[in-house]
C-alpha cells in the first residue's frame, strides 16, 4: 500500500544498482599486453598503468566539464602516454580489447536492488535510469540490466550517450522525465551515490534527492541529499511506502 505523493523514482547506474569492479582492468592489463606483445611492442606494467591513469584522467576532466567522450579518445589519450608510437591498426586493436575488457567482466546488483524496485513498481511509480556512461556504451549497460533481471522493471533510460549531456545537466533529467510521463518534478525522487552530478542535478530542477552510500563513499565537498540511505529498502520508508 502506498500513500505517497511520488510518481516516479529514478536511478543512477554505477554503484547505485550496480556495482563496480576493478575486476575490468585487470583484464584490461592482460588484454593490452597481449596485443602489444602480438605486434612487437615490449611495454612494462608501470607503462601500461600510467597509459590507464592518463586516459582516466582524460575522461575524469570531460566529465567535469560536460564534454561528452568517446571509448576512441580515451584509448587515444592512454596510448599518448605509451613509450612507443603505436600503429593506427594496433590503437584500434586496443580499443576492441578496452571494450571486451568491460563486457567480459561479470558484474551483480547491490544488495536489495531487485526487491526494492519491485516493490516501487507495486506501489504504482514508474521507474527510469539517469546514468553517465564512459567508455562502455549504453547498449551494454542495458545488456547488463537484462542478464541482472531488472531491465523489464523500468519505464525509461536515460544515458548521457544518448541525450549528450552528462549529469548534472537538467537536460538529461528533464529528457528522462518527460519519457516517464512526469510533468511535475517534485513528484520524483532520483536516488544516486554522488553529490556532484546526482543531487546537484536532481535538486536544481526540483526533485527529491536520495543519496545511497553502501556501493561507495562520496567524500568530495556538496550539498547533501534530502536523505541519505545505506540499504535500498530504505527508501521505502522515506516515500511512505509499505
Amino acid at each position: 500500500m502506498s500513500t505517497s505523493k511520488f510518481q516516479a523514482a529514478t536511478y543512477d547506474f554505477w554503484n547505485t544498482l550496480v556495482a563496480e569492479t576493478t575486476g575490468s582492468l585487470d583484464r584490461r592489463r592482460v588484454l593490452w599486453t597481449d596485443v602489444l606483445l602480438n605486434n612487437g611492442y615490449d611495454i612494462s606494467q608501470n607503462d601500461l598503468d600510467a597509459a590507464f591513469a592518463e586516459g582516466w584522467n582524460f575522461f575524469d576532466t570531460n566529465w567535469r566539464n560536460n564534454t561528452q567522450t568517446t571509448l576512441d579518445s580515451v584509448v587515444s589519450a592512454a596510448v599518448s602516454k605509451l613509450p612507443a608510437l603505436i600503429e593506427d591498426q594496433v590503437r584500434h586493436q586496443l580499443i576492441q580489447a578496452y571494450l571486451d575488457a568491460s563486457e567480459s567482466t561479470p558484474r551483480h546488483l547491490l544488495p536489495e536492488v531487485k526487491e526494492t524496485l519491485q516493490k516501487l513498481k507495486n506501489a504504482g511509480l514508474k521507474l527510469g535510469v539517469i546514468c553517465d556512461v564512459g567508455t562502455i556504451p549504453s547498449s551494454q549497460l542495458r545488456q547488463w540490466l537484462k542478464e541482472l533481471e531488472i531491465y523489464e522493471l523500468f519505464d525509461f533510460f536515460g544515458f548521457s550517450d544518448e541525450v549528450q549531456v552528462y549529469k548534472p545537466h537538467p537536460k538529461i533529467f528533464h529528457e528522462t522525465l518527460s519519457g516517464l510521463g512526469i510533468s511535475d518534478s517534485s513528484q520524483c525522487v532520483h536516488v544516486g551515490d554522488l553529490k556532484r552530478t546526482d543531487v546537484a542535478g536532481a535538486r536544481a530542477i526540483g526533485m527529491t534527492t536520495v543519496r545511497y552510500t553502501a556501493g561507495r563513499e562520496d567524500n568530495e565537498v556538496g550539498d547533501e541529499a534530502d536523505f541519505i540511505i545505506n540499504s535500498h529498502l530504505q527508501i521505502l520508508d522515506q516515500l511512505n511506502i509499505s
